[in-house]
């Protein structure tokens, strides 16, 4: 990667680290800052090959703009918006919706991108990454776990695709993830349900 791309990271990674931070900590301004996050990563990971990463951008860039208004004033419903567990059919069509994902998603993306780099992780993890921020923007608190195993999966990804700075990002992020999973614990505790 060249000098300027490896700033344009820098800055991407900067941006991402404090969102997740707010999100873990529960606060709307995740969602503007996540949004500029992705904007910054969309052109550095398609500049280095991770064109399904660049991709998922796009879709993030989408479920932050839904997030940003579902969490807030604008949303009629915000007063109803606790954080929750998943309904095991919400759970049963994510799964689905995270099988049908992949397949089309890789078959189109290998058809198209010849040279991508790790096409068969990148995928998985852009699905995961989708499935994850739907569930986010929904306040289901079972989206932290989804991260962390994305997080645990970046690491090896981004370090061997030669963005190590993203890599170092990814694994703080494995620890940001368990903090944000035990802080909303916390959180729907005080609300009255249960951890």
């Amino acid at each position: 990667m060249n000098d300027s791309l490896k700033v344009l990271e820098w800055v991407a990674a900067a941006l991402s680290l404090w969102c997740v931070w707010l999100a873990a900590k529960n606060k709307i301004l995740n969602w503007p800052i996540s949004m500029l996050a992705s904007i910054v990563y969309a052109y550095v990971f398609y500049s280095n090959r991770f064109y399904s990463e660049s991709y998922l951008q796009a879709a993030f860039f989408a479920f932050q703009s839904y997030g940003w208004w579902y969490w807030s004033n604008l949303n009629p419903q915000k007063s109803n918006q606790n954080i929750n567990h998943i309904s095991f059919k919400s759970a049963l069509y994510l799964g689905l919706f995270f099988l049908l994902g992949y397949l089309l998603w890789y078959s189109t993306y290998t058809h198209f991108f010849k040279d991508a780099r790790f096409p068969l992780v990148d995928v998985f993890l852009t699905v995961l990454s989708i499935t994850a921020l739907y569930m986010q923007a929904k306040r289901w608190i079972e989206h932290w776990y989804l991260w962390i195993l994305a997080d645990i999966i970046y690491v090896p990804m981004f370090y061997l695709g030669d963005q190590k700075i993203t890599a170092g990002l990814y694994f703080v992020f494995i620890g940001l993830a368990y903090f944000g999973l035990q802080q909303w614990k916390k959180e729907k505790a005080a609300q009255g349900g249960l951890s």
